[in-house]
């Protein structure tokens, strides 16, 4: 049987989720498997795929503030699309990663009897309304083959919320490519000389999209807390809240200094510059922005809301002393930040500590290898009940 594996996702933008699908395609592709992924516009990231990996554009989803009846005929003209796609393409594989535009793939999978494995990306409550509506129907469970997790928090959540039997369930790793990223003082130093920083710099780092859920502005606040000309936050990434952020940091008092860098190509440079990472989003799972950081030997910081989102921080370090975690205001953030910077001791053994932790668990072509293993699984399935 000729595997061939198609992606859905909602579109190709610099998100974390539509990176993973990126890489992970490009390494499928490597190991000599056809793959393919269906998205809408836009598709920011379309240039990192291999030359391999094949690309459709549908509208998958209209948007939240469509009407019913314009979601309804999306819905119908994208099944309609798909079948055929995946009967002239002789796909082996749907692999769903967003609600929104999962749910013409399923319909689309299973009106031509192809397995399904569907990515629960993010940790935290569900929030979409969709997604909402959709799981607590309980269709889902008829209709995937495979719930990917990336964490024993979500797996614990899909358990609970969505009702899915443990063997129904894959823990993987979002993953990294270790190898890509710098931990050398020589790269550091050259980092910090191209950002125009200095070698007495202490420097910490945001990278995220400027969206209210990721909630920069803590960082940004907590950055000024600590009033310190010495500090630096560099913020990388560009999003709907940019243009308030940048107002914010113009009226917040305080001497340490922020500088915007925007969308990086490569941000290689700026987790090789940088000191700390600051996670501020809500729900913090360990998602492509951490893996990075700790590839880069940069200890990352988690800030937590409530019962839930701690709970998430201390899965995102598996329970191990990599890194602080600290509650979600600015005070609490610039007094973990300040009392770990003056601890020259515990930050050598966190920047070591971090970097085995990725190496060890969550090398890219470890988990990625091991996820290929599953489609082959449910392929094989698929033969033998066929």
């Amino acid at each position: 049987m000729n595997s061939h594996i198609c992606h859905i996702v909602n579109h190709l933008d610099a998100g974390g989720a539509e990176q993973y699908v990126v890489q992970l395609s490009n390494h499928l592709q490597s190991s000599a498997r056809r793959v393919s992924i269906i998205a809408g516009e836009p598709q920011v990231l379309r240039d990192r795929l291999d030359r391999g990996v094949h690309v459709e554009t549908l509208e998958l989803h209209p948007g939240a503030r469509r009407s019913l009846l314009h979601y309804l005929a999306n819905l119908y003209r994208g099944c309609m699309r798909l079948v055929k796609y995946f009967s002239r393409e002789k796909v082996t594989v749907v692999h769903t990663h967003l609600a929104a535009s999962a749910v013409p793939a399923w319909i689309a999978a299973k009106w031509c009897g192809i397995p399904i494995v569907h990515s629960r990306m993010y940790a935290g409550n569900i929030s979409s309304r969709l997604e909402h509506v959709l799981f607590s129907t309980r269709l889902p469970l008829l209709l995937v083959s495979r719930f990917l997790v990336f964490t024993r928090y979500s797996e614990k959540e899909v358990r609970k919320q969505w009702h899915v039997s443990a063997e129904k369930i894959v823990v993987s790793s979002i993953g990294v490519d270790v190898s890509r990223f710098f931990n050398d003082t020589a790269r550091a130093a050259a980092s910090r000389k191209e950002l125009e920083l200095s070698r007495e710099d202490r420097v910490l780092l945001v990278v995220a999209r400027l969206h209210p859920e990721k909630d920069v502005e803590l960082a940004i606040r907590a950055a000024r807390t600590l009033n310190d000309a010495s500090t630096v936050l560099l913020i990388v990434g560009d999003g709907q809240e940019r243009e308030r952020l940048e107002s914010l940091v113009q009226e917040l008092p305080g001497r340490t200094r922020i500088r915007f860098l925007g969308l990086l190509k490569d941000p290689r440079p700026a987790f090789a510059a940088a000191d700390l990472l600051l996670q501020t989003s809500r729900s913090p799972n360990l998602g492509t922005v951490v893996l990075e950081a700790m590839a880069s030997s940069l200890p990352v910081v988690i800030a937590y809301r409530d019962e839930d989102e701690y709970l998430m921080a201390v899965d995102t370090f598996e329970g191990t002393d990599i890194g602080v975690i600290a509650k979600a205001t600015p005070e609490a953030m610039a007094g973990a930040v300040a009392a770990l910077s003056m601890d020259e001791a515990r930050m050598k053994d966190l920047r070591a500590r971090v970097r085995s932790f990725v190496e060890t668990q969550h090398d890219r072509h470890m988990a990625y290898s091991a996820l290929a293993e599953v489609y082959s699984s449910i392929e094989s399935q698929l033969i033998h009940s066929g």
